[in-house]
């Protein structure tokens, strides 16, 4: 009877497990050089942050899987931040409210993206693009270039800064709560199956009398949604919005972490776990970075060479199958 170990492991295996060993092995390099790194605070900080981009990253998943692309979600994640903010410091409003007020806008420009992508046909790159530059503007009004903090906003404050029973962070039991709850959605139900078979192959979805533009549209909305929502959460996390334009940083962050999640499959295909798990890594390896005093630039150059890899691995592993578009 022969034996396996982990150098005969199948090529797919290889990619999968080698994807988190190299994650691990990055991560104990540089910490080892900043022990501060391992301290419990620091971790539970990278938590936080990692779960804010988990979030974005899902967002992002949803739309992928359905077939689509979407140059808005960094932008309309910026507006909510800033809007969050305005709300409560202009409007005097309750900070809970703006919780529903943001799920229910963020739908609202999830309904402009798939009106512009599904239902003129427009191309994803171009319909989203227009919608970024849109979103921009509405985020320019908000904020006139200002920075907006709060404080003391109670539960609000908590959602985004607080611990339970002092261990975990709230924000990080969030995240894990909805990528649940999105799993479940695309592997155990008929629309969230539908959903993906669109995304892998619309035109084989369309011979078995399924809508392809019908399930898109609903990936934009859905991810419009959660977008509004993390907006507010990240209000929350960094006590208001800052003038600066995260648009393309949380922009490539989430490309990133969808497509190096999707290494960690058998056959490539994206997953809700993998997109969360490479979240952590990139949250936690931009700390990593600033503790070891490595520049923005640096850091920027590492995740453009991820993102070239994850898609590289991605790519062969569509030559297996006969598929190679991404997007």
């Amino acid at each position: 009877m022969k034996t396996k170990n982990f150098f005969s492991l199948e090529p797919n295996k290889l990619l999968k497990f080698g994807s988190i060993v190299i994650m691990v092995a990055v991560l104990l390099i540089l910490g080892l050089r900043v022990p501060l790194f391992f301290r419990l605070g620091n971790l539970m900080d990278v938590l936080k942050q990692g779960s804010i981009l988990a979030l974005v990253a899902l967002a992002f998943h949803v739309v992928l899987v359905a077939g689509g692309f979407d140059m808005c979600g960094g932008a309309t994640l910026n507006l909510f931040t800033n809007l969050t903010a305005w709300m409560i410091l202009s409007l005097g409003i309750n900070a809970m409210y703006s919780i529903p007020a943001g799920i229910f806008l963020g739908l609202l420009i999830g309904c402009m993206n798939a009106f512009f992508v599904a239902g003129m046909r427009l191309p994803n790159f171009v319909g989203t693009l227009g919608s970024m530059y849109i979103v921009q503007g509405l985020t320019a009004m908000v904020n006139q270039g200002a920075t907006l903090t709060i404080r003391n906003q109670g539960l609000f404050s908590t959602l985004g800064g607080g611990y339970i029973l002092d261990l975990l962070p709230v924000l990080f039991v969030i995240m894990v709560f909805i990528g649940v709850i999105l799993h479940y959605f695309l592997k155990h139900t008929k629309t969230g199956l539908r959903c993906c078979a669109c995304g892998i192959n619309p035109i084989a979805a369309e011979m078995r009398g399924v809508n392809p533009r019908k399930y898109l549209a609903l990936g934009y909305i859905i991810s419009g949604a959660l977008l509004g929502f993390v907006g507010v959460m990240r209000c929350s996390y960094s006590n208001g919005a800052s003038a600066l334009n995260v648009t393309f940083e949380y922009l490539v962050k989430a490309i990133i972490c969808c497509y190096l999640g999707s290494t960690m499959s058998k056959n490539g295909e994206m997953n809700v776990l993998g997109t969360i798990i490479s979240a952590l890594f990139i949250g936690a390896l931009s700390n990593a970075l600033i503790l070891n005093s490595i520049t923005d630039q640096v850091i920027n150059g590492m995740l453009g060479i991820v993102l070239i890899l994850s898609i590289l691995v991605k790519v062969i592993k569509k030559r297996e199958i006969g598929q190679v578009t991404l997007f």
